[in-house]
């Protein structure tokens, strides 16, 4: 094994020092891959990187455009120098070709013992010797300290997480007992990225110390560009270590390179009409393929008014009820706001994988005909169970060949971009909400996270759905999102005013505060104090200077229901279906606790046999899918009485066809629940607009039955599901609204939305006065919930961006890498304050076998422990999935005891079949029960999973001011 002679001019030592050990190709020395990194950072700021995080990077810096790009390109080139040590270099000694590897670097004169310092540290790894060789190097060339150190610190945290300080001064300390060999070979290297990089000339601009926003997002674009280099299918080895001998052939391969990538080009929207209304429906036909005659929906056409006239990053709130196109209006947003700022992408952040995936289409379809002609563009699906979603799984082995896109761009998934890590960096994403809250969260490589979002238009859908614990992870990341100049759309049917004021305050403070350079909190600008509107329709837009509303012209009324309380017993509620559904119709229960929905269903289907079914979180996602799709074919839009919508019909469901389920019912009853949430369920109620032949007499008015109150006086009493699930406080106030104003008054969508939310959040609902002492303990409790979620959430939050002077102060926690699924699980229980729950796939054992559960496709042929399963029914397994209840696991001792029972009830064999890796299986008897955690479980195609040994099945949530979304993720 020996080097070329000297490429670049090198030393026989300086070629002979390795960074990639290799294959049976060869191997890559070091300055072969230093050369590579810095080449790709160089690309990625010229062909990957949005005007957006170029800017954001040069502003943060101090530096314009092309010194932006030299100090990226140097410090993605000088990121291993570390790997020239000993603790590195010595690696492969016990390997069998260990031995060419000492050999070559003591032909070169490079001795090999390890300095009796550096043997007694800890912990050398190369990432910290980087630093520790960068920083000096930089101030012997007259960069102060402060700046040279916190250059070093991008260096140093390239494996995602920067070094602790106690380690530092060990590492700084052992270099200065090495060699002289080894020491100019340290210096030959960094001459030979200065050189490439002309960093010399930048040294006297060189003033500012790089604080941690612009750290992160630096250190983002360094780990990109060592990832790709790294990659031996995109650069590959060569015999000799150099595969590269001059500048022109160093610089073809770069080329070569980052074409077998993949990465596209940032997305720039294609030229949009004029924004009077023929101009709004002209694009709209044609982003969203509208029929000739369509016109937008006033909030559409209100969102293109606004949107023309921004020349720089906004938040623009948009508050309107269901029906009114908030999906396509957030998309022309998106549109505008990346004119103004330069954003490269979007992301669409739905609160559930149900939601996500419903999206998927729409966004991606939307995506290519945003982008111009001949142009492609990349797409993510970002959730666990992305692997799993057909359409995802078309873009990603899509030959672009087949579908160029025709009048417009195309649309594809790269492999590259792909993955936990690296899915957020294409053009855009569709996502569940996690993915944007997880860039508040303290864990390994948060810097891609950060680089990903930074750089596109950040779409929130659904915002009031989040607790109070969510909402500080949200408000983190917007004070983040607002750092960076990164423009946000926010979603919302019912938004409570001083959430809304919350939502501002952290958005728009931050760049405030940026300019300041002020890290002290009383420098924060203060929540709005003007009177918001209470218009609905409303459009809020939010920028560094000033907030400005713009109200929309509301629709008429399309819903006046009558709405009555009723006695909660079972037999209240078979004798309210039977008189109302006597001549038909389609009912929805719902009901706030899986257990409680399990009951209703089992009384139901006593009675109502045939007619019943039921939907809820504990099926499997297979099952689940399956069922929701039946439902929306008989209860959605195109469906008919005669043409697939049934006579009569009773669906019992929990909160999961709150959000993700478009159906149209005759008759709504449901639990209690907070006012919007209520508003959001009656969403479900005469939804879409039918002949009034299609409704049933008794049901041609729409009618609101709510359950769930033992006891109304002398106070209120709940059912113990709404109890434990909601805040005490907003049910007391939504169930005075109730009483006295929605039964004897109807409710009438949309117009009565925006009172009916604001009151219950507000300040002085109309609460009677019997109810006094229930509801001051109400209000200790919540304040008392709200800051007990406020201290948790602290625990694992960033801090604000004005208070990280480096990536140190992100970095407190350092027990979170979302790289596993375990790891993923953890970081989504932390952003959702959750308890850990853990996702099972049952499976039927039959002694020496075990088979799919007997209604899944293939349920007939038996499986092998020791052999992984074929790839269809790999793939039926993967899709069924479950949540055990969180009751199993909520305690350390019981998550790792139900864990072990798990994993040795889990085939070996699912090692092997890349869908099952790291899954859980759930072994059942052959009638589909068990016995896990002390208690008995079963499972039925009809009920899901069915904790038997309890009264109360569903699953626990934390009581905090808002309800939380569903957790699907």
């Amino acid at each position: 094994m020996r080097t070329n002679s000297s490429p670049f001019g090198l030393s026989p030592a300086a070629c002979a020092v390795w960074a990639k050990s290799g294959d049976e190709t060869g191997w890559l020395a070091l300055p072969q891959h230093m050369l590579d990194s810095a080449g790709v950072a160089g690309m990625l700021w010229d062909e990957w990187a949005s005007s957006l995080v170029r800017d954001t990077i040069c502003r943060f810096t101090s530096l314009d455009a092309g010194q932006g790009r030299t100090l990226l390109m140097w410090l993605a080139g000088v990121h291993d120098i570390g790997k020239a040590t000993l603790t590195f270099q010595l690696k492969p000694v016990q390997r069998a070709d260990g031995a060419a590897f000492t050999d070559q670097l003591r032909d070169a004169g490079l001795p090999l013992r390890v300095p009796i310092f550096e043997s007694d540290l800890p912990r050398f790894p190369h990432a910290l010797a980087s630093r520790a060789i960068v920083s000096p190097w930089l101030t012997d060339r007259g960069v102060a300290p402060l700046v040279a150190r916190s250059l070093a610190d991008v260096v140093d945290a390239h494996h995602g997480i920067p070094s602790r300080r106690t380690e530092r001064e060990g590492a700084t300390a052992a270099l200065l007992t090495y060699d002289p060999a080894w020491t100019n070979v340290h210096h030959e290297l960094l001459g030979l990225l200065a050189g490439v990089t002309g960093i010399e000339s930048l040294i006297p601009h060189l003033r500012t110390e790089i604080e941690g926003p612009a750290q992160s997002l630096l250190t983002g674009l360094v780990i990109m560009a060592d990832w790709l280099a790294s990659g031996a299918d995109i650069f590959p080895m060569a015999a000799s270590g150099m595969a590269a001998h001059d500048a022109e052939a160093q610089a073809q391969r770069i080329r070569d390179g980052f074409w077998r990538a993949g990465l596209t080009a940032p997305w720039e929207p294609r030229h949009a009409p004029r924004t009077d209304r023929p101009g709004v429906a002209a694009l709209m036909q044609q982003r969203f393929s509208w029929p000739e005659g369509r016109t937008a929906r006033p909030v559409q056409q209100a969102i293109a008014d606004l949107c023309a006239s921004f020349d720089g990053p906004r938040m623009v709130i948009v508050e309107a009820p269901t029906g009114e196109g908030k999906t396509e209006a957030a998309l022309l947003a998106a549109e505008s706001l990346a004119r103004a700022t330069g954003a490269g992408g979007a992301i669409f952040a739905a609160p559930t994988m149900s939601t996500a995936n419903g999206l998927f289409d729409r966004v991606t379809d939307w995506a290519a005909r945003s982008t111009s002609a001949g142009e492609i563009t990349t797409m993510h699906l970002a959730h666990s169970k992305s692997r799993l979603n057909h359409s995802f799984n078309r873009l990603r082995y899509q030959d672009i060949g087949q579908d160029e896109g025709g009048d417009h761009g195309a649309v594809v998934a790269r492999a590259w971009l792909s993955g936990r890590k690296k899915g957020l960096l294409s053009n855009f994403t569709v996502a569940t909400v996690d993915q944007v809250l997880l860039m508040a969260l303290q864990g390994k490589h948060s810097m891609l996270r950060h680089l990903g979002l930074a750089g596109k238009v950040v779409i929130i859908d659904e915002v009031h759905a989040y607790d109070t614990y969510m909402s500080r992870f949200l408000q983190m990341a917007l004070r983040w999102l607002g750092h960076y100049g990164t423009s946000v759309v926010l979603l919302s049917a019912t938004l409570p005013a001083a959430q809304k004021r919350d939502l501002i305050a952290a958005y728009q403070p931050m760049r405030r505060r940026r300019r300041n350079r002020s890290k002290s909190p009383s420098s924060a600008a203060p929540h709005p104090h003007q009177q918001m509107s209470h218009a609905y329709p409303l459009i809020t837009a939010v920028s560094a200077e000033s907030v400005d509303e713009a109200t929309v012209e509301p629709r008429d009324d399309d819903l006046d229901a009558r709405v009555q309380i009723i006695d909660d017993g079972m037999d209240e509620l078979i004798r309210q279906l039977s008189d109302l559904l006597a001549g038909g119709g389609c009912a929805l229960v719902l009901c706030n606790t899986v257990a409680r929905a399990q009951e209703a269903y089992g009384r139901l289907h006593q009675v109502f046999t045939g007619d019943v079914e039921l939907h809820h979180a504990a099926f499997t996602a297979r099952d689940r899918a399956d069922k929701e799709a039946a439902l929306l074919g008989r209860l959605g839009p195109e469906a008919h009485r005669g043409a697939g919508r049934p006579e009569r019909s009773i669906v019992v469901a929990t909160q999961v066809a709150e959000q993700s389920l478009d159906i149209d019912v005759d008759l709504l009853i449901t639990d209690i629940a907070p006012a919007d949430l209520l508003v959001q369920r009656i969403g479900r109620l005469h939804r879409h607009e039918r002949p009034e032949s299609e409704r049933p007499p008794l049901l041609r008015s729409p009618q609101v039955l709510v359950r769930g109150i033992l006891a109304t006086a002398p106070a209120p009493v709940f059912d113990s599901g709404a109890a434990a699930i909601y805040d005490g406080r907003l049910l007391l106030s939504t169930l005075a609204l109730v009483m006295q104003q929605m039964a004897p008054h109807g409710f009438h969508r949309p117009s009565d939305v925006p009172s009916l939310v604001q009151t219950a959040y507000g300040e002085s609902p109309p609460i009677p006065e019997g109810w006094a002492d229930t509801w001051d303990k109400a209000l200790i409790d919540s304040e008392k919930a709200r800051r007990r979620a406020r201290a948790r959430s602290n625990t694992f939050m960033f801090p604000e961006p004005t208070a990280a002077s480096s990536l140190l102060d992100l970095f407190s926690v350092r027990d979170h890498d979302d790289s596993t699924e375990t790891g993923e699980a953890a970081g989504l229980a932390q952003v959702r304050d959750s308890d850990p729950t853990i996702e099972v796939i049952p499976i039927v054992i039959e002694g020496s076998e075990y088979r799919l559960l007997p209604w899944m496709p293939g349920a007939e042929n038996g499986l092998f422990f020791e052999i992984p399963p074929p790839e269809g029914a790999a793939r039926t397994l993967a899709e069924s999935t479950v949540r055990l209840p969180s009751r199993l696991t909520r305690s350390p001792d019981q998550f790792d005891a139900v864990v072990g029972h798990l994993e040795a009830a889990t085939p070996l064999s699912w090692q092997g079949a890349p869908l099952l890796t790291g899954q859980l299986a759930l072994p059942l008897d052959q009638d589909l029960r068990t016995t896990l955690g002390g208690r008995s479980l079963s499972y039925s195609r009809t009920l899901g999973l069915v904790d038997e040994s309890s009264s109360v099945s569903a699953t626990a949530y934390r009581q905090d001011s808002r309800p939380p979304i569903p957790k699907e993720c």
